[in-house]
């Protein structure tokens, strides 16, 4: 084998062509035309000027007039330490085919020799490997307007084939901070721009320019913050690319039908000499602009907080002040009234009145604990009213016999649904909640700050949705302020804790010495889940922290999680205050929720109509499981019998009477069925992208509904709350107003890809630091804040008042 190859290359040795160099000595600014072939090729040496070289590279134009794709020619730059080469026509990956391509040479001043000297010349070959005469032009320039400016702006004309660069110094500013690079377009042809260091080579092709420093995607607009600890000089990369699905995910399918036959030797259309739809000429407008130094981080950071923390001592003073005057008011109205144990009934020995008319019966039990489903019509109630009254009886003391009978009057007082609470009970929210929040914040801050190392270390913009025109880093932290604006969460949680702290405090020392207060008056305090409430605030401001670490749809959950408990906890909160027999237990209520966040879960992943289809059955199933718990007072519990006992009520409570029997929440209810079938429906039809945000929707809209009917209801019963409960109601509508303005004043879209989210980017707003949902943060927490303690106080009022005399609703 070894002697074959040998006397095969002997024979070849022959038939090697001599090539024959023509070296030619040539002017910059100078459009040379030459021919070349397999045997004979081009030599050009420029002279360049010491003086001009040290500040403007050289730029190389080449043309070919009659090469094809499979002979193309080979144009090769040399210089002293590098060498840059290009064929013509360009290829570009089996797309695209252009015949004139232009290249910036490396800057000189990066390739100086051991002596300290520039040198003075450049040498560009052009060869061919076909023995056809293969014509050309080609051109040497010194790129004018190399050097960005600050303030001042440089326009550009790019093309796939014509990729350029441009350098910026920090050394020409005395004061060294983030600058901002900003690159924007009236078209929308697909780009990529690059951060590079000033070290040859620059990487300025499609396929090697994500090899070094930062780079985004772009349509009309690209802004990329750049520190000096990045470098002192860097280069600003411009590559255009012949097609769009880099910035838009699209096209593929066009691309694989335009796809150019390498192989063939048929000459094929140049960009440059037809007009069609491919030819993408992109016009780039290139400044720079100063931002923030990190001292001037002080400032905004500073107020913010100080406005925080005058909202602290107003709101803390204020809360104080009414908790000390409702407190002192319950102990004067005690003491006028010089009440006794024994001078009140007990709750539980409420002596039903004979206008007060009993449902359509008990549920029987049988003699193992369970439900017969044997019950007495609405019909037969109503015939013996006056004779089958409830009588006195003491429900507190027997609770498994007379539950269902208690829950199943018509006229329900809080005394009713009181006997069977017990603040342990109400205390699990709270101690479950923070081993769920430990174990859920954890892997997501390890996560984001991973997601952030590779961003760092990638350079890959892309990944992260930030408002890149309002980018304020710190350190590897792309975005700090949109971090630092969920301050206010975790601050205003805390103090809603203290706030709570501060009245549970007080309320126990006031029933220490008198205990009739909290076992006949108001509203059963039980404080756990506004306890919970105010730690979910907090952590909201630290998982909303951790999502703006990197913002994508993927980890979007993390800024909702919270927020569903939130809004589930503070529905549990407004029908435990007069329900507290019925409420759900702490394990069944986090079960609920980590299902919902489950599904929200899936819910980002899978976005097909049998997704919509599954999630529209669960939620009517729920819809109707809730409604039915709410109107007959947990009588309706979760378990194998549920369907055959709603089936049953339903006869007896509506087809056998004329109308229903519990009218105000019948028509509460009835609102709110139609509410969430709308929304269930909806969901299947136009089957939104932001599943997250369409589940939070569901949430909030049902909290507001039964906030509304409770409001509604108390009026309705002439129960009129305090000043500071409406001056703070007040106070969320107006915050939340405000807040949702700048929440859908939105400066990304992660529904979008990357590229097409920047051109919503927006400049900072507010101190030339927050931008528009940095200032959604700010006001929203206020809103939440306000909103809790209108929740907290609003039945204070009622503190002083026998609890067999507060209704139910």
């Amino acid at each position: 084998m070894k002697w074959f190859s040998f006397i095969s290359l002997l024979i070849s040795l022959p038939l090697v062509t001599t090539v024959n160099p023509d070296v030619i000595a040539a002017n910059l600014s100078q459009t040379i035309t030459a021919n070349v072939t397999a045997t004979y090729q081009k030599s050009f040496f420029f002279i360049l000027d010491p003086e001009i070289v040290t500040r403007k590279p050289v730029r190389i134009s080449a043309k070919a007039l009659n090469a094809t794709v499979r002979n193309p020619l080979i144009v090769t730059a040399r210089q002293i330490l590098g060498v840059t080469s290009f064929t013509i026509p360009l290829n570009d990956q089996g797309y695209q085919v252009y015949n004139r391509v232009a290249r910036t040479l490396c800057p000189h001043w990066n390739f100086l020799n051991p002596a300290g000297e520039v040198p003075l010349f450049l040498a560009i070959d052009v060869s061919s490997s076909d023995n056809i005469q293969r014509e050309f032009q080609i051109r040497a320039d010194y790129v004018e307007n190399f050097q960005l400016i600050e303030d001042q702006k440089i326009s550009a004309n790019v093309t796939p084939s014509t990729p350029m660069y441009f350098k910026y110094s920090f050394k020409n500013i005395q004061l060294k901070g983030p600058v901002l690079v900003r690159v924007e377009s009236d078209s929308d042809t697909c780009a990529t721009i690059s951060i590079q260091k000033n070290i040859c080579p620059i990487h300025d092709l499609k396929y090697d320019i994500e090899y070094d420093g930062m780079f985004q995607s772009m349509t009309r607009l690209a802004a990329i913050t750049v520190t000096p600890e990045f470098s002192e000089e860097f280069i600003v990369v411009v590559v255009i690319h012949p097609t769009n699905y880099t910035c838009e995910h699209l096209g593929h399918e066009l691309l694989d039908s335009i796809k150019i036959n390498p192989n063939s030797n048929s000459s094929v259309p140049h960009l440059d000499d037809t007009e069609d739809s491919y030819n993408k000429i992109k016009n780039v407008i290139i400044s720079v602009e100063s931002t923030m130094t990190y001292r001037e981080y002080i400032f905004p950071t500073l107020i913010s907080v100080g406005l925080l923390l005058i909202i602290y001592l107003l709101a803390y003073v204020g809360t104080i002040l009414e908790t000390e005057k409702f407190i002192r008011g319950f102990n004067i109205e005690f003491e006028y009234t010089s009440l006794s144990d024994g001078d009140v009934d007990e709750p539980g020995e409420i002596a039903a009145p004979e206008d007060i008319k009993p449902s359509y019966g008990a549920t029987s039990h049988d003699p193992k604990g369970g439900r017969s489903g044997d019950s007495v019509s609405r019909g037969e109630h109503q015939r013996h009213k006056t004779q089958d009254s409830l009588g006195s009886v003491d429900y507190c003391e027997d609770l498994n016999e007379v539950t269902e009978i208690r829950r199943s009057k018509v006229e329900l007082t809080v005394a009713d649904l009181s006997c069977n609470s017990n603040e342990y009970k109400y205390r699990l929210y709270q101690w479950n909640l923070i081993p769920i929040a430990i174990f859920y914040a954890l892997p997501v801050i390890q996560l984001v700050a991973g997601i952030q190392l590779i961003v760092h270390f990638t350079g890959n913009q892309d990944i992260c949705y930030y408002n890149y025109l309002c980018s304020r880093p710190l350190g590897v932290v792309s975005q700090f302020n949109n971090i630092f604006s969920n301050c206010g969460y975790i601050l205003l949680g805390l103090l809603f804790l203290l706030i709570v702290k501060h009245r549970d405090t007080k309320y126990q020392a006031s029933i220490k010495e008198k205990p009739i207060l909290g076992k006949k008056y108001g509203l059963p305090q039980h404080n756990g889940i506004y306890y919970s409430v105010g730690f979910s605030l907090c952590m909201e401001g630290l998982l909303s922290a951790s999502y703006h670490v990197c913002p994508t749809a993927y980890n979007f959950q993390f800024d909702s999680t919270f927020m569903y408990l939130m809004a589930g906890l503070l529905m549990l909160k407004i029908y435990q205050l007069r329900h507290p027999d019925v409420n759900p237990h702490a394990y069944t209520a986090y079960i609920f929720l980590s299902f919902t966040v489950f599904i929200e879960v899936v819910g980002v992943y899978v976005q097909t109509i049998y997704f919509w289809i599954c999630f529209a059955v669960l939620y009517v199933v729920a819809t109707l499981f809730f409604t039915s718990h709410m109107y007959y007072m947990g009588v309706i519990s979760l378990d194998c019998g549920i369907f055959s006992r709603i089936t049953h009520f339903f006869r007896t409570d509506f087809i056998s009477s004329p109308k229903p029997l519990y009218m105000d929440r019948f028509v509460f209810l009835v609102l709110v069925v139609t509410l969430n079938f709308a929304a269930a429906i909806l969901g299947v039809v136009f089957q939104p992208g932001d599943f997250p945000s369409f589940l939070l929707a569901v949430f909030l809209i049902n909290l507001l509904a039964y906030f509304a009917y409770y409001v509604i209801m108390k009026f309705i019963h002439s129960e009129y709350p305090y000043p500071i409960t409406v001056f703070c109601g007040a106070l969320t509508m107006v915050t939340w107003i405000c807040a949702l303005y700048f929440y859908f004043s939105t400066v990304t879209n992660w529904q979008l890809p990357a590229a097409l989210s920047r051109t919503k980017n927006m400049e900072c707003l507010v101190l030339d630091f927050y931008d528009n949902h940095d200032v959604w943060h700010i006001i929203s927490s206020l809103a939440l804040f306000f909103g809790f303690v209108t929740v907290l106080t609003l039945d204070d009022h009622l503190l002083n008042k026998p609890r067999n005399e507060i209704r139910v609703f």
